[in-house]
């Protein structure tokens, strides 16, 4: 069932934490709510589970209106950052309480909860105490005791940032594969970029209690909609243009081709990545010339820092993959890019 949030608005004394937010979550779909602290992603969250009331504005789950409705009346699965499992209870008997306190008869609730610590690879150890657990592990608990009552919506407050790198890895994998498989509407909370790009079908950029951009991982990265998107998902050349006479689009002295969605725009912008450099042009429609000013190394990837000879005082990033030649501080290079990898942003 789709959620359709309408005209939220939600304040904590003079801060307001949601603006007039409308929104479509689409059923079946995995949704990210992507932003820095303090943007209203966890707010908004909180409204939808009930646990704050918005001021203004409605929730509807298919027709039925739930903006009033109580958190436990909702049919909704919640799973924190902080596993928020009883210390003194297994893995076993965390996914029976919520079934128990939902009236399940006893052999129908051991067999569902069973049913879920196989979803989630834990079977084997339904007798263990959270404390004799790996993180990943309680957070598996957690998933499974949120999924056991077959909730109508899915709710992950930042489920993975208390774990290490490795571990964070490897459930980002599982707990999209158990959403495919359970299709189920599912709305996580995050500030990592790359969590989000990896899982969501779509991502929900907010930024002051509005909404900045809605749309797919690869529609997010590859096109943001305004400045502050492009600087928050992943690394962004933003560029300031002016627009000549005949139309042309003028990045310092040197004229640049690009698409139609960047016509008349004052910024533009290009990912690192699309960047190539040779020492001379090549056939990609735009090509300019610079002196390297900085080489980072990142492991697989080097970055360098360019000043283009056409406007000095705006570097360009460049980000290359693989062993290939790197070259050095005040070496000239051509960088080169296509049209179509130059989009427009907004303010």
């Amino acid at each position: 069932m789709a959620l359709q949030i309408e005209g939220l608005t939600k304040s904590f004394g003079k801060v307001k934490a949601l603006s007039d937010l409308t929104l479509t979550i689409p059923e079946s779909s995995f949704t990210c709510f992507l932003g820095p602290s303090g943007c209203g992603k966890t707010t908004l969250l909180r409204v939808i589970a009930g646990l704050e009331v918005a001021e203004e504005g409605s929730i509807r789950l298919s027709d039925r209106d739930m903006s009033r409705t109580p958190p436990a009346e909702r049919n909704f699965g919640m799973v924190f950052q902080s596993y928020s499992l009883f210390p003194n209870l297994t893995a076993l008997q965390n996914v029976l309480y919520g079934l128990e306190c939902r009236g399940w008869a006893k052999p129908e609730r051991i067999s569902r909860a069973m049913e879920m610590l196989d979803l989630v690879q834990l079977a084997d150890q339904a007798h263990k105490l959270p404390s004799q657990m790996s993180g990943g592990q309680q957070q598996r608990v957690a998933i499974a005791r949120a999924l056991a009552p077959r909730p109508t919506l899915l709710l992950l407050d930042e489920p993975l940032s208390a774990l290490d790198a490795n571990v964070r890895a490897e459930l980002r994998g599982e707990f999209r594969s158990i959403q495919k498989e359970l299709a189920i509407t599912t709305i996580m909370v995050t500030h990592d970029q790359s969590e989000a790009l990896e899982m969501a079908d779509r991502i929900v950029v907010l930024n002051g209690g509005r909404i900045e951009q809605v749309g797919s991982p690869f529609e997010i990265y590859t096109h943001p909609k305004n400045r502050f998107v492009a600087d928050f998902i992943g690394n962004f050349n933003v560029m300031q243009v002016g627009v000549a006479a005949d139309g042309a689009i003028e990045f310092g002295s040197q004229t640049l081709t690009a698409g139609p969605d960047a016509k008349g725009m004052d910024l533009l912008g290009i990912r690192p990545e699309a960047i190539s450099i040779s020492p001379e042009p090549l056939d990609m429609g735009n090509a300019l010339f610079g002196e390297v000013t900085k080489v980072r190394f990142l492991g697989n990837i080097q970055v360098l820092t360019v000043r283009p000879d056409c406007a000095p005082d705006q570097p360009l990033d460049v980000q290359l993959h693989g062993p290939e030649f790197i070259p050095q501080p005040r070496d000239r290079i051509c960088l080169n890019f296509g049209a179509e990898s130059l989009c427009g942003l907004s303010q």
